[in-house]
């Protein structure tokens, strides 16, 4: 069984349920796996130190302070931003461009995420990850 590959292993597509079950691999979701795949399909070196950026979001400006708080501690750059016109959500932007895309740190950040937004009555809405300069160079030749 590879990085990317479920248990089952037909060509159905995977349903809600089965995106949120983690892999026996490595124990990151599959969903968070797809992304991951996304990357590897357009060139991406995972030992690469990348950008990845983890959003969250809050009903309160309060809540927000103790998740930027932890998440500064886990050596994250965060950014709190003021609800967008007509929205009512604070977010919490979560930024490391020092890792790289390695099992640990996912799995370990999106676990942190959740638990956060769930203690503090919000909800975590998923993350990104860029190109290195140099990937992002060879996809232009």
């Amino acid at each position: 069984m590879g990085l990317f590959s479920r248990k089952d292993k037909d060509d159905r597509p995977m349903t809600p349920e089965e995106l949120n079950e983690r892999s026996e691999v490595d124990g990151i979701r599959y969903k968070e796996l797809q992304v991951v795949h996304q990357l590897v399909q357009i060139g991406a070196d995972l030992r690469a130190p990348r950008d990845t950026i983890f959003y969250l979001y809050f009903p309160s400006e309060d809540a927000t302070a103790p998740v930027a708080e932890v998440l500064q501690g886990l050596g994250f750059s965060v950014d709190v931003r003021e609800p967008l016109k007509g929205g009512a959500d604070w977010a919490v932007v979560a930024q490391r461009d020092d890792l790289a895309l390695i099992p640990d740190f996912l799995r370990t950040t999106v676990d942190v995420c959740e638990e956060l937004a769930a203690q503090h009555g919000g909800e975590y809405d998923g993350w990104e990850a860029g190109l290195t300069a140099e990937e992002a160079a060879g996809l232009k030749n």
